[in-house]
């Protein structure tokens, strides 16, 4: 399941820039490491069972979106 919502999670998000998956997540809005330093996933959207907390780095054409996936029960 999880794989599959990686996968769904990183379509949804490529209109953005280049997703790129950071991990799973125990709690909301998650610090995750970019580069030298942290970054917080602000933004959510929900896909079936799980949060997919994400932000958007740089400029339209060279975006990044890290993102983490947060289980929901």
């Amino acid at each position: 399941m999880m794989t599959e919502a990686i996968e769904e999670a990183a379509q949804r998000l490529r209109f953005l820039g280049t997703p790129l998956f950071r991990g799973l997540s125990d709690r909301p809005w998650p610090m995750v490491p970019w580069e030298e330093g942290m970054v917080r996933l602000g933004r959510e959207m929900r896909l079936e069972g799980v949060s997919v907390w994400y932000e958007v780095l740089g400029d339209r054409r060279s975006a990044v979106v890290l993102f983490a996936l947060e289980p929901r029960l």
